[in-house]
């Protein structure tokens, strides 16, 4: 599906909105929205898209997503099947663009809070120590009321602008060809995906699925995310296989099958082109 553009539940004096989700699994369709927004992951694992990045999520990551930014999390298969042992919980603060960039940004005092904003047109990641103060800061200001709770903000939005623990994620390229007029029909080919990147994907099931002919859908994909579809496939498949490298109970034959490759030849290839290293290399690094 194309992401659809969504409308947040703000009452018209609010500035921010604070959403706690706990679900056996996340119900994110592909979209996007006018608003900044953060998300911090409590607990659950998948990948998640942002922009024309992919990654594999896990407990602790924290994002920074900016306005018209498609992005989703999406769930590994086992979430939707009523296991009791999977949960996704995770802590949302959505801000809206025109509070920070017309009232805020206007003091001289926020210099770097300005650069982060501008860096969340690409999505930011952030690593260290910050994601734990967040997990804090979270629970601060999803109890706090009234004036507490705008500076419970202020210290998130401080901890992050100030922070060098972060990776910028779109590329700095891409564009949003989306608009609210356009159909939905590419989550239903990421909701295909990560229901069979395990087995064996075919393209004409991929095109099925957007109802197009295999050619149209391939320069479909290929417009609407810049990548080529089996690229993409294989980004999910990689970030499976490194969930498994990481929890170090299969060998590294195991783990290439158990992500949906059929040799042990085009599993190295496509690791090493994806991470950098090697899966063996990986796992050494991980495990350290």
């Amino acid at each position: 599906m194309k992401p659809l553009l969504i409308d947040l539940d703000y009452t018209l004096t609010d500035s921010f909105m604070i959403k706690e989700i706990n679900a056996p699994y996340f119900n994110n369709t592909h979209h996007f929205h006018k608003d900044y927004e953060i998300v911090l992951v409590k607990e659950s694992s998948g990948k998640r898209i942002i922009g024309d990045h992919v990654e594999s999520f896990s407990d602790g990551d924290l994002v920074l997503v900016g306005p018209d930014l498609p992005h989703a999390w999406l769930n590994e298969k086992e979430y939707y099947e009523g296991r009791n042992d999977l949960h996704a919980r995770s802590a949302v603060i959505y801000l809206r663009k025109t509070w920070l960039e017309n009232e805020i940004l206007r003091l001289p005092q926020t210099v770097r809070l300005r650069k982060l904003l501008e860096n969340a047109r690409r999505g930011v990641k952030f690593t260290g120590g910050v994601r734990e103060r967040m997990g804090r800061l979270a629970s601060e200001i999803y109890f706090a009321e009234g004036l507490k709770k705008t500076v419970s903000l202020f210290s998130i939005l401080y901890e992050l602008s100030e922070t060098e623990e972060y990776q910028l994620l779109s590329s700095s390229n891409y564009l949003n060809m989306y608009n609210e007029q356009e159909t939905v029909r590419l989550n239903h080919v990421y909701e295909y995906v990560m229901k069979n990147f395990s087995t064996q994907i075919r393209l004409e099931e991929a095109a099925s699925v957007a109802n197009m002919s295999p050619n149209a859908f391939c320069r479909y994909f290929k417009k609407q995310t810049q990548k080529n579809f089996f690229w993409f496939v294989n980004e999910i498949r990689i970030g499976h296989a490194c969930k498994l490298l990481q929890q170090n109970e299969l060998n590294i034959s195991q783990v290439c099958y158990e992500s949906g490759f059929q040799s042990l030849t085009n599993f190295n290839k496509f690791f090493k082109r994806i991470t950098g290293k090697s899966p063996l290399v990986y796992r050494r690094d991980t495990a350290s």
